[in-house]
């Protein structure tokens, strides 16, 4: 039985109150429920937003897929903004490198859990270790490139990797991607649920949610629900509180019906695609925008592709694939599905509108790629054999029938709808026989973690931020990961682990290339995926209420609204202000963030070893040991000598970590301008 905690809450707005009505007593005849609270809300205190898809599924940091803010109840080390290159330190203090395998970080004396337990490094190594009990696509990947975590005291962590394991951007990754859980609370919960912990366990109760977050889970239907803010938060002194009292995400059918709302001002923001976005503003002159005022409206994200299961042996032909990029009718998808809000993507996993397209091989490109063209598509077939041997315009591959395959986005996505109607279209021209199904989020979901597909549009890990270009080869071509943390088609090829492994590591700017050529050479003959254009980050805003949002004239911190995109946003929440009021980001963001190349400058002053050991052979020695040093002192020598660990050098990966900086700025300006 589904427990549900039911607040009726009376917002005092301009809502259809008859229909609200009619869903509230739908809700009390088929979902079971605790009893009701009358609760009066205003709308001044609501930040209204809209972003997922589907029933909710769970708060569960654990689970593959969880509702819309949850993370912002967990706090991470530090806040991330990918789109801006620039951290914040939030549970942590600050950090140090002690050498360059190791970093340590302090945890704030101040962070406490909200049943008055402290934050501590125990809760952090904790929460890491879960990676290595479960198949989890927040904590298992950092395993491939860290040794180790320890709690050196009840506040600092040591982070540990190895020469073998030295991997930079996923040291990184440990300061901002892992949320920290209470280690004395989800012991209790790993005994009641064993493995089935990431499966089983909602963490829907939400009187029984143990956070350390500035908001609560406060109460959920099966159409939304509502966060409250924490007023006794351990961040009050540093932080101040967020403006918002309460944070509400209300799921809707499809975008259409988002976009609807969102004209009626029923929400405050949205993350979802709207045809023609800019009338609303030129047109019919709400009080609305995206990111930019003009084109291309929205900031340029992730690398969007379409897979092709390896898992089912047809798909897994290169010829069939290869015909299938010639087949994608990219031109038209982008300007009948998705109104120019981006570009074509280039066929190698790297954003090539800024300086990262040194990197993409130029004659490679020429030799492998593609473009849109059915007679290109059938000839390669041919040549390969698959023909229609029946005449019933469907190809056979060693006999078997090339259809009976769909290509799946979910239901509401209209512009990946369409796009799969093109795709499919295309596909059956050149006698692919592929229908089209658009299941539920919750389903198509479920679909991939099971490989239960055949094609699929989806995201990837190929994104700005300090780890481009090296995320998008790392995501979508290692066989040690797999869906939801990445490989997502299912792709298998152990030669190129080394070459993945050997990029973080790689100062010489012509031997990173080479690297990059020979993954790129790879990716071109075995095509993973097909890469189809960069996604647009999606963020529509309304100063109906609040006013302060992040654009490009205040340059506001921004992260990006998506679900999982919490607690990394927060500041946003501190920075709105009421309508009428003049919003300003709090001093606590512009006088403590920092650029990765911060982090990259303590780094390349680390020692190249923490601690080492000076031995003297005399007799009668004094031994006097840090943990830095080791100081060796003889009675029948009178000086004593003191081996210094400020040996520095110049780090492996230190140059390139410099270039994917360079390459993430670019991009923001360039994706202005496309």
């Amino acid at each position: 039985m589904i427990r549900v905690n039911i607040i009726v809450l009376v917002i005092k707005m301009k809502i259809k109150v008859r229909t609200l009505i009619i869903a509230v007593l739908l809700m009390f005849l088929v979902i079971p429920f605790s009893p009701v609270i009358a609760q009066e809300i205003s709308r001044e205190d609501v930040f209204f937003i809209s972003s997922t898809w589907g029933p909710p599924a769970g708060w569960n940091p654990l689970q593959s897929t969880q509702c819309w803010g949850y993370g912002i109840m967990y706090p991470t080390l530090y806040m991330y903004s990918d789109e801006m290159d620039e951290w914040l330190p939030y549970a942590a203090e600050s950090y140090e490198w002690f050498d360059k395998y190791t970093l340590h970080v302090k945890i704030r004396d101040e962070a406490k859990w909200w049943d008055g337990q402290p934050v501590t490094a125990e809760d952090y190594k904790y929460s890491l270790e879960l990676g290595k009990k479960y198949v989890l696509a927040m904590y298992t990947p950092l395993w491939d490139y860290i040794e180790s975590v320890e709690a050196i005291d009840e506040k600092t962590v040591q982070i540990a990797t190895s020469e073998a394991k030295l991997n930079y951007f996923e040291m990184f990754d440990v300061l901002n991607n892992p949320l920290i859980l209470p280690k004395h609370i989800w012991v209790g919960l790993e005994a009641e649920y064993g493995e089935t912990l990431p499966i089983d366990f909602k963490n829907d109760i939400p009187e029984e949610i143990v956070g350390a977050g500035p908001y609560k889970l406060m109460s959920w239907t099966e159409g939304g629900w509502y966060y409250e803010r924490v007023d006794d938060w351990w961040g009050k002194d540093i932080f101040g509180l967020p403006t918002p009292k309460y944070l509400s995400h209300t799921t809707y059918m499809d975008n259409v019906a988002a976009a609807l709302a969102f004209e009626e001002g029923e929400l405050d923001v949205m993350t979802h695609f709207t045809p023609e976005i800019w009338e609303m503003w030129e047109v019919k002159g709400l009080p609305v925008r995206t990111y930019y005022a003009n084109k291309p409206y929205y900031r340029g994200g992730n690398v969007v592709l379409l897979y092709l299961n390896f898992d089912k042996a047809p798909l897994a032909n290169v010829a069939l694939r290869r015909a299938a990029a010639h087949a994608i009718p990219y031109d038209d998808m982008l300007s009948k599905a998705y109104y120019d809000y981006s570009v074509q993507a280039a066929a190698v996993p790297i954003i090539h509108l800024g300086p990262a397209a040194p990197l993409i091989d130029e004659d490679l490109i020429a030799q492998y790629g593609w473009e849109f063209n059915l007679d290109t598509a059938k000839q390669i077939l041919d040549d390969a054999g698959i023909v229609d041997t029946d005449g019933d315009d469907i190809r056979e591959l060693d006999g078997t029938p090339l259809t009976g395959f769909t290509i799946q986005v979910p239901y509401g996505w209209t512009d990946w709808m369409m796009m799969c109607d093109m795709i499919a279209t295309s596909l059956g021209e050149i006698g692919i026989g592929v229908e089209t199904d658009f299941p539920d989020f919750s389903i198509w979901w479920s679909r991939l973690e099971e490989s239960d597909w055949d094609f699929v549009i989806g995201w990837s890990g190929a994104n700005v931020g300090y780890s481009h270009p090296w995320n998008g080869f790392r995501d979508l071509m290692d066989n040690r990961l797999s869906h939801p943390a990445g490989n997502w088609g299912n792709y298998d090829n152990p030669d190129v682990l080394s070459l993945i492994d050997a990029i973080p590591k790689e100062s010489d700017a012509e031997k990173l290339k080479a690297i990059y050529t020979q993954l790129e050479e790879t990716w071109l003959t075995d095509l993973p995926a097909i890469p189809l254009f960069y996604g647009a980050v999606w963020y529509e805003y309304s100063e109906a209420n609040w006013v302060g949002w992040p654009n490009e004239e205040n340059g506001f911190w921004f992260a990006d609204f998506y679900g999982a995109s919490w607690p990394a946003n927060m500041p946003v929440l501190f920075t709105i202000a009421p309508k009428g009021e003049t919003p300003a980001e709090p001093s606590w963001v512009t006088n403590t963030k920092f650029t990765s190349d911060k982090i990259l400058a303590d780094l390349a002053k680390a020692p190249i070893h923490g601690t080492f050991t000076v031995t003297k052979t005399q007799a009668a020695e004094t031994v006097t040991q840090t943990e830095a040093v080791t100081e060796t002192t003889t009675n029948v020598v009178t000086e004593t000598e003191t081996v210094s660990t400020t040996n520095y050098t110049t780090l492996a990966g230190a140059g390139i970590v410099a270039l994917i900086i360079g390459v993430a700025v670019g991009w923001l300006f360039a994706s202005r301008k496309t």
